[in-house]
């Protein structure tokens, strides 16, 4: 079998089982109805990894056979290609799973945007060419500026200028605005968990799953900053784009809810679209 049909047959299965996986997730967030059938329908259990399966692939087909991701001209290594398709594709279930909850119960769960804001960070660390593609010009003396694949990073291209002050190890100024994002993001999106009587013990705090999100988030944030190099701007970026896609609709709901004189939209909106930047950067 050639790598064309190999990777074309693996979307097909690939796009399958993440329906599938798409279906049994969102049945655990939906009710079932009054006679406690399938909450989803019969329907949606076998045509949505049906039309996964058709999907994944036309999804591959443009970013990694097309390369329409890069209209420019250049193209990316077929790894970086793959691993971005990987990426996108669980992007896009995260998204259909929180509109799919969305459409039944009017609310974005947490149960699944901060899961996806804590696998973007971890994602875009370890594979930083995950990032969407731009087009990095590297000045030369004696010609034109040499035009080089590069992916869109915190201050422009990944790899071109960064700031001083963010750079990683030894220098603390880059890891301490890294880790004020990430807290002003845990504290706004990420819901206190109900306490009965306001007694907790160390333990049961130890194992809340607000205090498992912040320690988390902490490993990643400490992780990408420790590797340094491609990796630490890398997460850069992402918690770049988680704060400038949730600050936009924060402010845009605290605007609209001040003009209403009643809340305009929930803050599960605000989340989502964290956990969209954070994707993409």
């Amino acid at each position: 079998m050639t790598p064309f049909l190999l990777e074309s047959f693996l979307a097909v299965i690939g796009g399958a089982i993440g329906g599938r996986l798409l279906v049994a997730g969102v049945a655990g967030l939906v009710d079932a109805d009054e006679h406690g059938r399938h909450p989803l329908g019969r329907t949606a259990v076998w045509a949505t990894p049906a039309i996964a399966a058709v999907v994944a692939p036309a999804l591959w087909w443009w970013e990694v056979v097309s390369h329409a991701l890069r209209p420019n001209g250049l193209q990316d290594p077929h790894a970086d290609l793959v691993i971005r398709l990987a990426a996108h594709g669980l992007l896009l279930l995260l998204l259909a799973a929180a509109t799919w909850v969305d459409f039944r119960h009017r609310v974005i769960p947490d149960a699944i945007t901060v899961p996806g804001v804590l696998a973007a960070l971890a994602w875009v660390a370890i594979w930083p060419r995950t990032l969407l593609p731009v087009v990095r010009e590297v000045p030369r003396s004696f010609a034109v500026p040499l035009r080089e694949a590069d992916v869109l990073g915190l201050a422009g291209p990944l790899h071109g200028p960064w700031p001083e002050w963010l750079a990683a190890a030894p220098g603390l100024s880059g890891l301490a605005a890294a880790m004020v994002v990430f807290a002003v993001w845990w504290i706004v999106g990420t819901a206190p968990s109900a306490t009965g009587d306001g007694r907790r013990s160390f333990r049961t705090w130890l194992l809340d799953p607000r205090s498992l999100v912040a320690a988390a988030g902490t490993v990643i944030v400490a992780g990408g900053w420790l590797a340094g190099g491609e990796h630490w701007r890398g997460l850069a970026s992402s918690l770049g784009g988680l704060a400038v896609a949730a600050g936009i609709v924060w402010l845009t709901r605290a605007g609209a809810s001040l003009a209403l004189r009643r809340e305009a939209m929930g803050l599960g909106d605000v989340t989502l679209m964290a956990m969209i930047g954070a994707w993409l950067g």
